[in-house]
């Protein structure tokens, strides 16, 4: 999958003509900061049960759980691999709110919702694809991107620890906003915007396998 991924990459990259080159920030190496929002994502739903006398469950009730989107900090170094290629591991923190719904109590109690704050970090590591055929105008160049990483979420309280894996794909636009020549350590510097399809695997208090969501970013870079 990894070596698929790699040449897939590199088959959108070529043919690159020297006027594609030129819209490409030089610099070898990238170190960005920006903002992170990361739309909502269902957890799932799980009955509260006991086992009667006869040995049969008995539902005391139902819940379903969401985070809301939030924005969070996020940053980034990256490394260029070769032409149009590069290397990037980022880390993140944001503070989304985790809601329950409880509702069909067996006693009927009216329907209620529980909220907590919970601390997110992600370490997460991706390979960029620049696509210079598809530039905007001489300063803008389209990318592609796909990552995975690490997820661990901290409940309100510090009473439980979550983990779990995240796999991320998407793209977006690197917009050069200044360019150096000569001997300077800074090379270039821009504006990156993406949009990606987030899927997490693990992590969550339900057992729901798989949960995705939107992430959308902007950040500065400097690359040297």
């Amino acid at each position: 999958m990894r070596r698929g991924l790699i040449g897939a990459l590199y088959a959108l990259l070529l043919p690159v003509t020297m006027e594609a080159q030129a819209v490409d920030p030089p610099g070898r190496f990238e170190v960005a900061a920006g903002a992170r929002w990361a739309g909502p994502m269902s957890m799932g739903a799980a009955d509260a049960t006991e086992t009667t006398g006869n040995s049969m469950p008995f539902r005391l009730f139902s819940s379903e759980s969401s985070f809301a989107s939030a924005i969070g900090l996020e940053g980034r170094i990256g490394v260029r691999l070769g032409r149009g290629l590069q290397l990037e591991g980022s880390a993140t923190h944001a503070t989304p709110a985790l809601r329950t719904r409880i509702h069909s109590d067996a006693e009927g109690i009216p329907d209620t919702t529980l909220a907590e704050t919970v601390n997110r970090w992600t370490i997460e590591a991706a390979l960029v694809a620049s696509l210079p055929r598809w530039r905007f105008g001489t300063r803008s160049v389209p990318f592609l991107s796909a990552g995975a990483g690490y997820l661990r979420e901290l409940h309100e309280g510090a009473a439980l620890v979550e983990t779990g894996l995240i796999y991320q794909g998407g793209g977006g636009l690197n917009i050069l906003l200044t360019q150096r020549t000569g001997h300077r350590r800074l090379k270039s510097a821009g504006v990156r915007v993406g949009v990606r399809a987030a899927v997490r695997t693990g992590g969550g208090i339900l057992e729901s396998p798989v949960r995705v969501a939107p992430i959308a970013d902007v950040s500065i870079f400097l690359r040297y």
